[in-house]
């Protein structure tokens, strides 16, 4: 089962971090105004993203890449909340539902506790 958690979550990072370089403006959307380097900020998350979703298959040092993973879902956990209270759609050109980025705000929790898990041994 662990190894099923593995792989979703695994798969779930790269496909994240590959889409911050592709829809990078999209991304950098969700970054609020009062910060410096949106474009950067979105860019290094990306490569992080990418960077868990190997790591997460390297036997040596999992629970520092549990705790780091679950520190970096945390880390991002604020830009989720700046989508739902500025209604920022997930698509662009569509209209955000925000019952739809309000719920989806919890689903970072599973994402937390789950790092947390994959890094025990």
């Amino acid at each position: 089962m662990k190894r099923v958690f593995r792989t979703l979550y695994s798969l779930l990072l790269a496909a994240a971090g590959v889409l911050h370089f592709v829809h990078e403006r999209g991304f950098r959307k969700i970054v609020p105004k009062a910060l410096p380097f949106r474009r950067a900020i979105v860019l290094i998350s990306g490569v992080f993203e990418i960077i868990f979703s190997v790591l997460l298959w390297v036997k040596k040092g999992q629970q520092i890449t549990g705790k780091l993973l679950a520190l970096f879902m945390v880390a991002v956990f604020p830009a989720n909340v700046y989508m739902a209270v500025k209604r920022i759609a997930v698509r662009p050109g569509e209209q955000a539902n925000p019952w739809l980025l309000w719920l989806r705000l919890p689903l970072q929790l599973p994402l937390i506790v789950g790092a947390l898990k994959l890094g025990r041994r």
